[in-house]
């Protein structure tokens, strides 16, 4: 079996991450893989040390941050379908079995697939507007319907995933394969955060963006400082100047200077995770929440919103505590309870530990994905690729 992998960038954010976990678990099942990208990145040296051959074709986006004119968003899927072209002609002489669009964000794989005849997979990372406010070019009803239409399965990385884009795609053509997790602290790395017993150390990690929940986070620590916890924020993750310009002064607002840092990005930050008290997850929806179970999977105790696929990993009192998305009160209440009960917060780091080492492994995601890969081999019917140029 090989398959022919169209990634939406050559970065490491959570969808490429997911991508090299399961490309390595492919590899170990004997699934051969080819991947392209639309530009150069660190993702392309992983590929190398994996031996994957790779190209870079620079195929659109069909989405965008913003609303765009009608004109700029008809020019966009022109482009999409004039791609699709040459990636058909290099799916052809790479004599792939399956395509497989491991983002929402990228269209021309499934026309090249079709154009190809070969069975499409897309893989839903993410919600598109609700967690990272993208606007489809064919906007979201037409864009889902042609997802429906040039897809043999669609996977998704949660059930909430899958909710939120059943209202177009048939149900039968869905299916929820969690992603895997493996700590990157294996590696050799240095931590700049040293553990200190004089303060409670909180957590959080991600992209610097509104609906990461940085500002709730911000606004309960102020909340637990002046009921007298001696609590502090370490934020890890860069974003827009914008809205980090905004939590910079919100800090400056309640007077935080010396309790709040800003980290920046970390592309490992599981030293971090280990050296605080408490890890905080505010996004209001986050499709899977990749950090949430390395957290976990650390044993740290987690506090995170009521909502998207948070809720799949975080048990209420069981794994880790939840609360209402935009109520940082709440969250303050929840920061409190486990400074002051750290019977409580060792007891949940380790239950959520035991649950979710056998639950996010990459052999099992690997045998999951390709299961289904075979299961869509044999069920549709396969014509011959394309003549090879």
């Amino acid at each position: 079996m090989r398959i022919c992998f169209i990634s939406h960038t050559a970065g490491r954010g959570g969808a490429e991450l997911a991508l090299l976990e399961l490309l390595q678990g492919l590899i170990a099942e004997g699934v051969e893989c080819r991947v392209l990208v639309p530009k150069t990145g660190p993702l392309l040296p992983a590929l190398d040390r994996m031996h994957i051959p790779w190209r870079v074709i620079r195929y659109p986006w069909m989405v965008s941050t913003r609303r765009r004119w009608w004109l700029s968003r008809i020019a966009r899927t022109v482009k999409t379908l004039l791609w699709a072209i040459p990636l058909a002609r290099i799916i052809a002489n790479w004599r792939c079995d399956v395509v497989y669009s491991n983002t929402i964000t990228v269209g021309a794989g499934a026309l090249a697939a079709w154009i190809t005849r070969r069975p499409h997979i897309w893989h839903l990372h993410e919600f598109g507007y609700l967690d990272h406010n993208l606007w489809f070019d064919l906007g979201e009803r037409r864009a889902v319907h042609f997802m429906d239409r040039f897809s043999a399965i669609v996977i998704a990385n949660s059930h909430a995933v899958v909710k939120d884009y059943a209202r177009y795609i048939k149900p039968y053509r869905m299916r929820v394969i969690y992603q895997a997790v493996t700590l990157r602290d294996k590696m050799k790395q240095a931590c700049d955060l040293i553990p200190d017993d004089q303060f409670f150390q909180c957590v959080i990690v991600g992209s610097l963006q509104a609906g990461k929940g940085q500002d709730e986070a911000i606004s309960a620590l102020s909340e637990v400082v002046c009921r007298g916890v001696n609590a502090h924020l370490l934020i890890v993750g860069d974003g827009g100047k914008r809205f980090t310009a905004a939590l910079r002064q919100q800090v400056k607002d309640h007077g935080l200077e010396q309790r709040v840092r800003f980290h920046g990005y970390a592309e490992n930050p599981m030293p971090l995770i280990r050296a605080a008290d408490l890890m905080l997850m505010c996004s209001h929806w986050e499709a899977f929440g990749r950090v949430t179970v390395e957290a976990m999977l650390a044993g740290k105790a987690l506090i995170g919103t009521a909502s998207g696929g948070t809720t799949e990993l975080i048990q209420d009192g069981e794994t880790g505590l939840l609360y209402k998305r935009g109520n940082p009160t709440e969250l303050a209440d929840k920061i409190q309870y486990l400074y002051e009960n750290p019977h409580e917060r060792a007891r949940l780091g380790a239950a959520a530990q035991r649950w979710a080492e056998n639950r996010f492994t990459q052999k099992r995601y690997a045998k999951e994905v390709r299961d289904l890969l075979s299961e869509v081999l044999m069920t549709e019917k396969i014509r011959p690729p394309i003549p090879s140029n």
